[in-house]
């Protein structure tokens, strides 16, 4: 089971979240039919937008995520919502590059880096927020500990990996660590030191699992207020959700698809998921609506 453990340091002068989103990311792969390139990019943005939501507190507050860098993989689209609960999809789920030059799966050149990411939060308190930075390298970690910085003025160290074998996801999540206020210059360079240990975090997780991670790198900088929770994919699409997009179709394009479909189809980017509507099934639609 995906979990995500997340306690402050250093009496409180800083913020981690270590993460397993392995049966998530993995979920995603069998959904879109990824390729383990294409696993990689979404796998680490998954996390991210796991983490991201950890700061809802109503069960109405949601993300959207983008991120473009004009690479073959395309625009990557992930949302979440209260409780980790995250769902996301790419272009080109079958993108596939030579490793990079350090032998591993190059996301970087997959994503590009001539884009940005965007990201709109409802808090669902006034107006959502939007957010947007340019990407750096296109490796996913290095954007959003870019994106924390200038567009949240939070800075945060962000390691996201996804590790794939044959037989789909070996291993997958992250480490975020975010100095507080009231971190002082030598707190911070012990952070900075610490973070490095998390290159390689996707193997960390396969090795160690989140809890030898927080073990072995945290639990001698007296940890506190720890809280556990456990994301999971999930698409929110839903007959009625589609039954009104169907409906709110202008009159003339849904006659213009019937007439040369005989069929409305609709299929979800979220999880694949295809609804059908005849004819019948449209004038079904309109009469329930008026009756409202």
């Amino acid at each position: 089971m995906d979990v995500i453990k997340k306690f402050l340091i250093m009496d409180g002068s800083a913020l981690v979240t270590v993460a397993d989103t392995r049966a998530l990311t993995e979920r995603a792969r069998k959904l879109h039919d990824l390729s383990p390139l294409a696993t990689a990019a979404l796998g680490r943005t998954l996390t991210v937008a796991a983490f991201m939501s950890l700061k809802f507190k109503d069960k109405a507050a949601h993300l959207s995520i983008t991120v473009d860098g004009g690479g073959p993989i395309g625009k990557i689209t992930v949302c979440a919502g209260y409780g980790a609960q995250v769902r996301g999809f790419v272009e080109n789920p079958h993108v596939d590059l030579p490793l990079n030059a350090h032998g591993k799966l190059d996301v970087g050149g997959a994503v590009g880096h001539a884009g940005n990411i965007r990201c709109v939060t409802d808090l669902r308190l006034k107006e959502p927020y939007m957010g947007q930075s340019q990407l750096v390298t296109g490796e996913i970690s290095e954007d959003f500990a870019y994106y924390f910085t200038v567009s949240e003025q939070q800075p945060s160290a962000v390691a996201a990996g996804v590790l794939v074998n044959g037989k789909g996801v070996k291993a997958a999540g992250g480490v975020f660590i975010q100095p507080l206020p009231g971190c002082d210059d030598y707190k911070l360079t012990m952070l900075e030191d610490i973070a490095t240990n998390f290159v390689n975090v996707s193997c960390l997780i396969d090795e160690h699992g989140v809890d030898g991670i927080i073990e072995n790198y945290f639990s001698h900088l007296g940890m506190s207020d720890t809280e556990i929770l456990f994301p999971r994919y999930k698409c929110v699409c839903g007959k009625r959700k589609i039954d009104a997009l169907v409906n709110s179709l202008p009159e003339k394009e849904k006659a213009e698809i019937l007439d040369e479909r005989g069929e409305i189809e609709v299929v979800c980017h979220f999880c694949n998921k295809v609804y059908r509507y005849g004819r019948e099934d449209v004038e079904d639609l309109k009469a329930k609506h008026k009756k409202k």
